[in-house]
């Protein structure tokens, strides 16, 4: 049977149990929010268009590649705007939002989504791919970016 120093035990590992699971979700918690902050802030800042890359493929063996360079900046802001210095990506101002995966700009009323392929506070890879309706051809349109400034 349980005595009172078992019952006043068990209270004990069971109070310390949701001590540490409470702890544990607060902390996981807390985390996914700091991610999505800086996922959030990385993107702020003045960037130069290092180098733009298209590739085309046909039944999925690459048939082309052009690459670009040095094509002006692009600029994000905290607010959710952004302009095009140089007019050689979008052509002029746009709006922006994003999240980890894609990159959703608009300009003019029209939406283009991206996929982020890499991300830090001095690089940053996204492109789009264009596929024919039955899928045989497609084409990936690549944008690398190196920060210059933060805001």
């Amino acid at each position: 049977m349980f005595n009172f120093k078992t019952i006043h035990f068990m209270k004990k590992v069971t109070a310390l149990i949701a001590i540490y699971l409470f702890t544990s979700l607060t902390v996981f918690i807390g985390c996914s929010k700091d991610d999505e902050e800086k996922i959030g802030d990385w993107i702020i800042g003045m960037w130069n268009m290092d180098k733009y890359v298209q590739e085309t493929y046909s039944d999925g063996e690459l048939q082309g590649e052009s690459e670009s360079t040095n094509l002006g900046k692009i600029e994000f802001r905290k607010d959710g705007t952004g302009t095009d210095i140089g007019g050689n990506f979008i052509g002029s101002d746009f709006t922006w939002t994003h999240t980890d995966e894609i990159l959703e700009l608009t300009e003019n009323g029209s939406t283009t989504v991206y996929d982020i392929e890499d991300f830090s506070e001095t690089n940053f890879v996204f492109s789009i791919t264009t596929t024919n309706g039955n899928g045989t051809e497609k084409e990936i349109e690549r944008w690398h970016l190196s920060k210059i400034t933060d805001e």
